[in-house]
C-alpha cells in the first residue's frame, strides 16, 4: 500500500513489493496470487461446507450474525491492524484504482459467502424467513458487508490492533434500525 500511495497503483510490480519486503517472488506468491491481492487484501478463503454450516448453525435464527461469524472465521482472526485500514481507506480515496480492486476483491468473498449461505438456508429451510433463499442471504450478506465499511473508518482510527467483535456488529445492526420504519 504505501508504494502505492507513493507511485500509483499502476506504477507497482510484484519485484518493488518483493524488495521492500525483504522477501523471493516465490515466497510472494506463496501468499499472493497477485500483485492486486497484495496491495488491496485477498478475498476471504472461507471454511469447507461442513466447517461453514457449523458455523452458521450456531447463528440458526440470525443469518446476518451467522454470516459474520463466518467470514472472519474464514479470515482466521478477528484483529484488525488500524494503521493498514487507514492506508488502504486513503489508497481507496486517492486512487479510483485502488477503489475497483477492493471491491472485486470484496465481491469474491461476497459470493462465495452468498453461496454457502444459500447451500445452509436450502439445507435447513425451517430456519428460512423469505420464500427466497438467494435473496435471503444476499440480504444478509449485504447487511454484513455494510457493517465492515461502517467499522472500518472506526477502525482506522484507532491505534494498534483492534478486534472486530459481535458487539461491533450489534452497534451497527441497531443503527441500521433507525433508517428502518
Amino acid at each position: 500500500m504505501k508504494l502505492s500511495l507513493e507511485k500509483g497503483v499502476a506504477n507497482v510490480t510484484v519485484e518493488e513489493i518483493c524488495e521492500m519486503a525483504d522477501i523471493s517472488r516465490s515466497t510472494f506468491f506463496n501468499y499472493f496470487a497477485g500483485r492486486d491481492y497484495a496491495i488491496v487484501g485477498r478475498a476471504v478463503d472461507l471454511p469447507d461446507d461442513a466447517s461453514a454450516f457449523a458455523i452458521l448453525d450456531s447463528a440458526a435464527d440470525d443469518l446476518p450474525r451467522g454470516i459474520f461469524r463466518l467470514l472472519f472465521a474464514g479470515m482466521g482472526h478477528t484483529n484488525v491492524n488500524s494503521e493498514v485500514a487507514r492506508l488502504r481507506q486513503r489508497l481507496v480515496e486517492e486512487q479510483p484504482q485502488a477503489a475497483r480492486m477492493m471491491m472485486s476483491t470484496l465481491m469474491e468473498t461476497t459470493y462465495r459467502l452468498t453461496g454457502i449461505g444459500i447451500a445452509w438456508l436450502t439445507s435447513h429451510p425451517e430456519h428460512a424467513r423469505t420464500a427466497d433463499p438467494a435473496r435471503e442471504v444476499s440480504l444478509a450478506v449485504t447487511l454484513v458487508t455494510g457493517v465492515i465499511v461502517v467499522q472500518m473508518r472506526k477502525w482506522a482510527a484507532a491505534e494498534g490492533d483492534v478486534q472486530a467483535t459481535e458487539e461491533d456488529f450489534d452497534l451497527v445492526m441497531e443503527e441500521y434500525r433507525i433508517f428502518l420504519p
